[in-house]
């Protein structure tokens, strides 16, 4: 369980994303259309996530604290979903004590999303597990609908690239214009990092402030020019995440939480 100096850059003429919540992780604001209701398809989705044994993580706390646990079994002709008890057992008290709980997890590239009001300790096949109501809805979403967060530019969050091979001297930081689970938008101000569609980049490391640092392997799936307000011109790139632990995705979570929460203090105290 988690409670999990730069130089300031130009403004770039680019449209503002659509801030939603992080619970509500989807390019759109319409998201009815990746609501699945249907019992049977719901019990179908959870019981492929325990039979692959995938990372699910619990939010709770209004998405400040999580754990990391499993689908243990599923029966819904008893309306009851079972999860298994994180590492840590403070943390399995505290996500007893919460309420409205949310699910995420990564199947074969598909995001999975679900809630629960509570949790509750129970026993399946001779084993602790905890416990909850089979949901009445469920989030199916894409990859690419991944909901994305613009960074401030007063803090800009940067990703460091290693050196390729062919060009030892090339590390660079490039600054990250928008983050999502799934990915992240950068600008590259030096262009010394050979960003060009197609490349793939290794063990690339973004620092999130006062929550740690991730480490993945990025993808860059587009590429196009920029032109900023003082007529500079640079690339910005589209990067998929590639082989990324459910722990770091977690770290990710929480930082888009966290902007999510000081922009809406910031419009409320307009």
């Amino acid at each position: 369980m988690n409670r999990a100096s730069t130089p300031q850059q130009p403004d770039a003429a680019m449209p503002e994303d659509t801030n939603q919540p992080l619970i509500h992780d989807s390019a759109g604001t319409d998201q009815s259309k990746y609501l699945i209701h249907s019992r049977p398809e719901i019990a179908a989705i959870l019981n492929t996530l325990a039979r692959s044994a995938t990372v699910v993580t619990a939010y709770f706390d209004g998405g400040s604290d999580f754990v990391l646990t499993s689908i243990a079994g599923v029966k819904p002709d008893q309306d009851k979903v079972f999860v298994d008890y994180g590492a840590d057992a403070a943390a399995n008290q505290r996500a007893l004590q919460t309420r409205d709980i949310t699910f995420v997890a990564t199947h074969e590239r598909i995001r999975i999303q679900f809630s629960a009001e509570s949790l509750r300790a129970a026993r399946l096949g001779g084993r602790e597990v905890l416990s909850m109501a089979l949901p009445a809805s469920l989030l199916r979403l894409q990859r690419r609908e991944y909901f994305r967060i613009s960074t401030p530019l007063t803090r800009p969050l940067l990703c460091r690239i290693p050196p390729l091979r062919a060009r030892p001297q090339a590390t660079a930081e490039v600054t990250i214009v928008d983050i999502s689970c799934g990915g992240i938008s950068v600008i590259d101000f030096t262009e010394p990092a050979g960003i060009e569609t197609g490349a793939r980049f290794r063990n690339c490391r973004i620092r999130l402030p006062d929550l740690g640092e991730v480490t993945t392997d990025i993808e860059v799936r587009s590429t196009f020019e920029v032109t900023f307000k003082n007529g500079a011109k640079h690339r910005r790139a589209g990067c998929e995440f590639i082989g990324m632990r459910e722990r770091d995705r977690a770290l990710i979570q929480r930082y888009i939480s966290r902007l999510e929460r000081e922009r809406r203090d910031l419009a409320g105290a307009r």
